[in-house]
């Protein structure tokens, strides 16, 4: 574009002043799209690295393409993917002379056989859309290996500092202080927009991420008043497996809220329900951060009988118990949370018990 005549900068700003625009952003030097949201006073929040040279990207629900050719930009390959394609995508692919792939495709057509895995995932603007938003994260779930950012209309508690509340767009706020998980459902219009669905608070938000499939999920930011941006992180466990429901697990000890001052027995039961045989294939613990090999405090030994289930299921699902010895010397008085990660034939789910250490 640097060789282009200014008159060949004014055709290409007549085509794009053609097309309504949802991403307003510098197209190439001297063309505008003038879209109604400022991708430079957004994009910073996201924090995408500078470098992302061999990554393979994707970017659901990508608009016009901001982050998709963003990414690309920054050495990625990138597919992006909308349910609803717009012009001013097609147009900018053609003016950047753009590599990236597009698909007319619902982030619920998601899977490895179809798109194969990502580093990197981008999930912009797109939650709150939808009927079933915990389904589409674990569609993303199955095809992240790496990463993946999440962001969306949140409900921040009315309760929360004033000094918050009267910040300027592009100033970050502090994470809100909630401790329940809770979603509002809109079955009619919401903030005048008919697409619009579900809105959660920022805990309901980082809680339906994990339940996903994503064993880890932290709060990058929150900003404008109601957006917020979740990183959604995969463990080299978890990487290249989907999340299933037909792994059942239980913990028996410690129980929620126990106090531990020495070492113990953790003891549950792991279960398959469509392959009672041999669907479960280890049981593995971690101390707070689930899938982290510096957290891993080991694999629990399995085949233990449990009476109490093979009473409603029968004996062929007795040796679901498991077993871990735990010296937790060395860890940190307060509070703390024991996950047990459990992977099978069809996946791998988890469950977690808060604890107290003395």
């Amino acid at each position: 574009m640097a060789n282009k005549s200014q008159e060949s900068i004014k055709e290409i700003q007549a085509r794009v002043d053609a097309i309504q625009w949802f991403h307003d952003w510098s197209l190439v030097p001297g063309v505008r799209t003038k879209g109604m949201s400022s991708m430079l006073e957004r994009a910073p929040y996201f924090e995408i690295p500078e470098d992302l040279s061999g990554k393979r990207v994707l970017d659901i629900g990508c608009a016009d393409g901001f982050f998709t050719f963003l990414a690309e930009s920054r050495g990625a390959k990138v597919v992006a993917m909308d349910s609803w394609p717009r012009q001013g995508f097609s147009l900018a692919h053609e003016i950047l002379n753009s590599k990236a792939e597009f698909y007319h495709a619902s982030v619920y057509d998601l899977g490895p056989e179809k798109f194969g895995l990502f580093d990197i995932v981008f999930f912009f603007g797109v939650y709150y859309h939808l009927k079933n938003p915990v389904l589409a994260l674990e569609r993303i779930a199955s095809v992240t290996r790496e990463w993946a950012l999440i962001e969306s209309e949140v409900r921040i508690s009315p309760t929360r500092p004033k000094a918050v509340q009267k910040r300027r767009f592009w100033q970050r706020q502090s994470p809100p202080q909630e401790e329940h998980a809770t979603s509002y459902f809109f079955e009619r219009e919401y903030n005048r927009d008919p697409t619009n669905w579900w809105v959660p608070n920022v805990p309901c938000l980082l809680q339906t991420t994990r339940a996903a499939g994503f064993p880890r999920a932290e709060l990058v930011c929150c900003y404008n008043g109601h957006r917020g941006i979740v990183r959604a992180i995969k463990g080299p466990r978890t990487a290249a497996q989907a999340l299933t429901e037909d792994i059942f697990i239980a913990i028996d000890v410690p129980t929620a809220g126990a106090e531990i001052s020495g070492p113990l027995e953790v003891t549950g039961w792991a279960l398959s329900q469509l392959y009672p045989k041999d669907g479960v294939q280890n049981v593995r613990l971690y101390l707070d951060n689930l899938d982290d090999p510096q957290s891993e405090l080991g694999e629990a030994k399995r085949g233990h009988w449990r009476s109490d289930q093979t009473v409603h299921f029968g004996d062929r699902y007795g040796n679901c118990g498991f077993q871990f010895h735990w010296d937790p010397s060395g860890v940190a008085p307060g509070p703390h949370t024991l996950h047990v990660l459990v992977e099978g034939t069809l996946g791998w789910n988890y469950r977690s018990v808060d604890v107290t250490m003395r």
